[in-house]
């Protein structure tokens, strides 16, 4: 779906459903240098069981156009101008890594029936050396990322002949020229993570990758702090792309957590 956010061109993946005026609404965001369809899996499904889903290109990646926005600040305001242009009810947030920072911003400060961070933690720092590298060798940062989003290397695929990090390696690869080093930056600078999940109203769930590496458990537990009601989940054999390791139980994670009355 192709649509105009302050007059530049955005694209949102909508699985071929018109919305229903009726229907609660579930926003998928992406993270740094990714676009929609690493939740296709996700989107698809949520989509044929009645549900407005909306996975989006935030500006700047995949097919939105425009410059990648400067902070999470900035990021979470676009989210939410975006809902003027996908009608329904009740809005449910989906965000992974940069992206689940954005959510959370965003249901901080407008309509949330639920959030749901995945590959989550806060605050979340980069190093100074893969800052440096995504500034300077984008493709040498892009490898780095990719072998340490995984738990595996080698084997554990679920198709046969498939290689997720190279995968994955291809599509941030994909992103334009500046993209990575502009989401990593704002990553590291959004500091008002705690404080935000302290101020949530909303059901909140983190899934995270029991081996991830990039947004270390250790201090997603401590952020979860903040939010005593949040459910945790830590799913074994996934590192932070916990979406390409483990789809079908991130996909049951969020299906029982959406729908859950309380």
């Amino acid at each position: 779906m192709q649509f105009e956010i302050n007059g530049t061109p955005a694209y949102g993946y909508h699985a071929a459903r018109e919305p229903k005026p009726e229907a609660e609404r579930i926003l998928f965001v992406h993270g740094a240098a990714m676009e929609h369809s690493v939740w296709n899996l996700q989107s698809r499904y949520f989509a044929h069981h009645g549900y407005n889903v909306l996975a989006v290109d935030l500006p700047g990646h995949g097919q939105s156009g425009g410059e990648p926005l400067p902070g999470i600040n900035e990021t979470a305001d676009w989210l939410t101008a975006l809902l003027d242009h996908w009608p329904g009810g009740a809005v449910h947030w989906v965000g992974h890594s940069m992206g689940a920072l954005a959510a959370l911003e965003a249901a901080a400060k407008g309509p949330a029936a639920s959030l749901s961070l995945l590959g989550f933690c806060a605050p979340m720092q980069v190093s100074s050396q893969l800052l440096e590298l995504a500034e300077n060798d984008p493709d040498r940062a892009c490898a780095m990322m990719s072998q340490w989003s995984h738990a595996g290397l080698i084997g554990g695929e679920p198709v046969p002949g498939f290689w997720l990090p190279g995968l994955n390696y291809t599509l941030m690869r994909r992103s334009r020229p500046g993209v990575l080093a502009n989401d990593l930056a704002a990553c590291h600078a959004y500091e008002a993570g705690p404080e935000r999940l302290a101020a949530l109203k909303c059901k909140v769930m983190l899934l995270n990758g029991s081996q991830d590496r990039m947004t270390p458990n250790k201090v997603a537990r401590a952020a979860m702090a903040a939010c005593p009601q949040a459910r945790i989940h830590f799913l074994a054999d996934a590192g932070h792309n916990l979406l390409n390791e483990q789809p079908r139980a991130v996909l049951t994670a969020l299906r029982d957590f959406i729908q859950l009355d309380t």
